[in-house]
């Protein structure tokens, strides 16, 4: 039997994990643990352990401080509970996915035991975020990649990772898009209490670890950009990098007309893709304006620097923070051209590559000398 340990720190990374491991949870021979990080177990959060399947083998956290005051804190208490898991449950495998710092925690304390580390979705470039740094970090820690494109391949190689180490695979909770049966409007109606009939916007805007000084100047623009429009509007909660209290504050004082607008902690995945589906377009700086807005054929407006470098759809739409542009690209996400225009895209990280396929490598991967022992490959200048 091969443990396999995986470490989720929030909903967004478990929605991109999940038909990864519930195909691996399912082989005769493999016994899959999660270890979910603090954002899973907070009610400001939603406490979204509750909306993880539970069929899964869950590790919880038996350090959980109130707060998320300070990062530095919370990551040495997190990495004592990782080490001792890691002691108690000896495991063959620790998988990995994105740039979240609380990733860190599985590599550096897997490496010194010569536990190999599979990267999920490397390659990515974000450079208006720090977790820039940490994902790119974490693949020089890790001993095998799984990419969403060429292009991501691409730059872990010129990192000096051996190309076989490295498969292409797109993301694979798009497919789960693409075959799900979208919830009506009346089911979200009824099931938050908001009229789904009239049009609105979907707004999810989080801190930008690099920028974190300007974080109300950037809410106020884009506030009063959106109240200038007539339509509704569904916010998300923000993830719970440094500063989210202030968008989660400046949100909630802002959007207090009840019948206008609806904040959700955490809605799951299949109500936010409903959600997403029936929106007019998205708004802000989450990845998924990025990612999953193409596979539904939504215009994305993509707010500042945090997503600086990430390869982009044609729905996507970019602004700065200055209502100017804000607005301009509002009426351009709601232009019929425009609309037109996106129905026939194709999302590039539509993955090609079977679940089947993919599990069965990760099962199969041999745990050797060659895999354990990484080589710098110098690319010519």
């Amino acid at each position: 039997m091969k443990k396999i340990l995986v470490i989720s720190a929030g909903r967004s990374d478990y929605d991109r994990y999940y038909p990864i491991i519930d195909k691996l949870n399912k082989k005769k021979n493999i016994k899959l643990y999660l270890f979910l990080t603090k954002a899973h177990f907070h009610k400001k959060f939603g406490y979204t352990v509750n909306f993880i399947n539970k069929k899964f083998n869950i590790v919880k956290k038996s350090n959980q401080r109130s707060d998320f005051k300070e990062i530095s804190e919370d990551f040495v208490a997190d990495l004592d509970d990782f080490i001792n898991t890691v002691k108690r449950l000896k495991p063959k495998m620790l998988i990995v996915l994105g740039d979240r710092y609380e990733m860190l925690l599985g590599p550096i304390a897997c490496i010194p035991k010569n536990i190999p580390v599979i990267h999920f979705y490397g390659g990515a470039v974000t450079e208006g975020a720090t977790d820039e740094l940490v994902r790119h970090a974490i693949t020089k820690m890790s001993h095998y990649h799984f990419v969403a494109l060429s292009q991501y391949k691409k730059r872990l190689m010129q990192m000096g990772e051996e190309s076989w180490r490295i498969k292409n695979i797109g993301v694979h909770n798009l497919n789960l898009i693409k075959s799900m049966r979208i919830m009506s409007k009346s089911i979200l109606s009824k099931i938050f209490n908001f009229d789904f009939f009239i049009p609105y916007c979907l707004l999810t805007f989080h801190p930008v670890t690099l920028e974190l000084a300007n974080i109300n100047s950037q809410l106020k623009n884009l506030i009063k950009a959106i109240k200038e429009h007539k339509l509704n509007v569904i916010v998300t909660y923000p993830n719970s990098d440094p500063r989210h209290n202030i968008i989660i504050n400046t949100l909630e004082k802002q959007f207090k007309n009840k019948k206008k607008f609806l904040i959700i902690k955490n809605c799951g995945f299949k109500n936010y893709t409903s959600i997403l589906k029936h929106s007019k377009f998205v708004i802000g700086n989450s990845s998924s304006g990025i990612v999953e807005a193409a596979t539904l054929k939504i215009p994305s407006i993509n707010i500042g620097t945090r997503q600086n470098g990430k390869y982009k759809p044609l729905n996507v739409i970019n602004s700065n923070y200055s209502k100017k542009e804000i607005t301009k690209s509002v009426k351009k996400a709601l232009n019929t051209n425009f609309l037109k225009k996106i129905r026939k895209i194709k999302n590039p990280y539509e993955s090609k590559v079977s679940l089947d396929k993919i599990a069965n490598f990760i099962v199969k991967l041999k745990i050797n000398d060659k895999l354990l022992r990484k080589r710098f490959v110098n690319i010519k200048l």
